[in-house]
């Protein structure tokens, strides 16, 4: 192929116009790469930055507390449930499931995913203006609004810049004033790159806020949400958005005659230090705008949040849960959305709570987890996955994942002590119902105090408006407070020199243990196994169940709630 073009090789032309030339410089062309959302995308999210906006976020009350939510592991959830295309989207998303959202808030959600149910066509739509939006979309713009981190540069650069545009323009008259304002225009042009580097700082966000302005205007019309804003507000931000395109041009990627248009306005605003009094005036209609600026990032996380549900809904196996009485749930085949082939699970509790037994690694925590992940879902984006969900408006509170704290010198049975208190202070001062989810009940401590202390709190609980469900593989716990909860288990069997687990909760109580089964698994030497089986002999023989409970049970007293004071005290 030759490599000599002939003047019909090329289109013809048009004269562009400054504005033209100017998009092209801050708008590049891409092209825009489909994105399967029917599946949990595969990007980079950093939750330290994507968190910045819950942080931010006041007068909101917490969905759960910071402990329950690494108990379940929420971050994960997070990560498996999030479509959207934008890190606007993605703090928005993972402030939805953080705080409680208004009213305003979640009908404006369940209208967007009902329009694009209707009109599921417009989502590439919808997703081609997310990702044009993402290009400009930085996790920094929160901090940049609520922080307000930044300085007005100095207004001496108005004597600067009156000088400037005075000696131009007497020298237009008299050879004199020439040599002043070449004087004038290198320093001014000094200046005007030393505020530039400051003003950079900010180059992202300016960006921002133009790309809000404009991907809201297209969003907005394409879900049939244009007053969510309105005249008086869009107006506003559409003067704020200009501001900020002017001072967030820059030179990437562009090409001969955009860079030669961009270097001679740079010119021109070194000779008035343009950006400098630009900045000030943009910084302080900021401030003053802040709400409507944030009103409008709120807008593109929410569609972009809406669209990640409706792909979450359509594309895996849930359902919208139902509301019921104070003291019922009922879930069926539950599954854990990060397990793969997760055995499904059902329970229905009604006013009675439940322990739970079974042997080590048989799915007692992973079933606590399953119970806690999708009624927390449940109750913040309105899903659940399972095939039947039937619950109050509950709050989840748990106790699954203590540890040992060396640097603060804290011990495990003390995390769980601490922990303990947390959720009696919690269930104690709310009117709130409350789902307690505790996995193996003060196993930290010696099997006596575990004993008599983890009954103690069972029957406390009992006292409350709470749903409670608990794993232990204390017997003599069940016992003291027989006919008080209900009794689930998991079940294993040993076959093979292998202990298999069907992982199905199942109505009863666990007499067996699997520690033999387990050790005889792994072939640990034999005179281990001997001995641990004829020291669980001796252990059992000399347990006195009866003793124990005709010396507790026998005392247990009904108190009115009155009496039952929060942090070990008696009112």
């Amino acid at each position: 192929m030759s490599a000599v073009h002939s003047a019909d090789t090329f289109p013809l032309i048009n004269t562009p116009n400054i504005m033209n030339i100017i998009n092209r410089i801050f708008n590049r062309s891409s092209v825009v790469l489909e994105i399967d959302r029917t599946k949990p995308l595969e990007k980079s999210r950093n939750i330290s930055l994507i968190n910045q906006y819950v942080n931010l976020s006041e007068g909101l009350q917490n969905t759960v507390d910071d402990r329950t939510w690494k108990d379940l592991e929420l971050d994960y959830i997070f990560s498996f449930i999030d479509r959207t295309l934008t890190k606007t989207g993605e703090q928005y998303f993972y402030r939805l499931l953080q705080k409680e959202q208004t009213n305003s808030q979640r009908e404006l959600i369940n209208c967007i995913i009902s329009h694009y149910s209707n009109n599921p066509d417009q989502l590439s739509k919808a997703a081609q203006i997310l990702r044009k939006y993402e290009k400009n979309s930085t996790y920094s713009l929160q901090s940049f609004l609520h922080l307000r981190r930044y300085k007005r540069v100095p207004y001496w650069i108005r004597i600067l810049s009156f000088s400037s545009f005075s000696f131009a323009f007497g020298s237009l008259f008299h050879a004199s004033f020439i040599l002043p304002f070449i004087a004038i225009l290198i320093i001014n042009t000094a200046v005007h790159y030393y505020l530039k580097t400051k003003i950079n700082l900010f180059h992202f966000e300016f960006k921002n806020i133009k790309a809000l302005y404009d991907n809201y205007l297209k969003l907005a019309k394409l879900e049939n949400q244009d007053n969510y804003l309105s005249k008086k507000e869009l107006a506003k931000l559409k003067v704020i958005s200009k501001k900020c395109f002017y001072l967030s041009l820059n030179i990437e990627n562009a090409d001969e005659l955009s860079a030669a248009v961009y270097y001679l306005i740079e010119i021109i605003k070194a000779t008035i230090l343009y950006d400098g009094l630009q900045f000030n005036s943009t910084i302080k209609l900021i401030e003053e705008n802040i709400d409507i600026i944030q009103k409008t990032s709120d807008y593109i996380g929410i569609s972009d949040t809406s669209q990640s549900l409706y792909y979450l809904k359509n594309y895996t196996k849930g359902v919208k849960p139902s509301s019921s009485s104070d003291k019922l749930i009922n879930i069926k085949n539950a599954y854990h959305p990060l397990i793969e082939d997760c055995i499904v699970n059902s329970i229905s509790i009604d006013g009675t709570n439940v322990i739970i037994t079974g042997g080590n690694m048989s799915g007692k925590t992973t079933f606590l987890k399953t119970l806690g992940i999708n009624i927390f879902l449940a109750q913040t984006i309105n899903y659940s996955f399972c095939d039947y969900l039937e619950i109050p408006k509950i709050k989840v509170i748990s106790s699954i994942a203590s540890n040992d704290n060396l640097m603060q010198g804290k011990s495990y049975f003390m995390d769980e002590l601490e922990r303990a208190n947390i959720i009696i202070t919690q269930i104690y001062e709310s009117e709130q119902p409350h789902l307690i989810l505790i996995d193996e009940i003060f196993r930290g401590t010696n099997s006596q105090d575990r004993i008599a202390l983890a009954a103690s709190m069972l029957l406390y609980f009992n006292y409350f408006n709470c749903i409670v469900v608990v794993t232990t593989h204390d017997l003599d716990t069940i016992d003291l407070v027989e006919g008080m909860y209900d009794t689930y288990y998991f079940d294993n069997i040993y076959q093979d020199n292998q202990v298999h687990f069907d992982f199905i909760i199942k109505r009863g109580i666990q007499h067996k243990t699997n520690v033999l089964e387990l050790i005889k698994s792994l072939n640990y030497p034999s005179i281990v196994i001997q001995q641990t089986e004829k020291f669980r002999k001796i252990i059992t023989a000399h347990k006195s169940k009866a003793i124990c409970n005709k010396g507790f049970k026998g005392n247990i007293s009904v108190l009115p709630r009155s009496n039952l004071g929060a942090s070990g005290q008696s009112k």
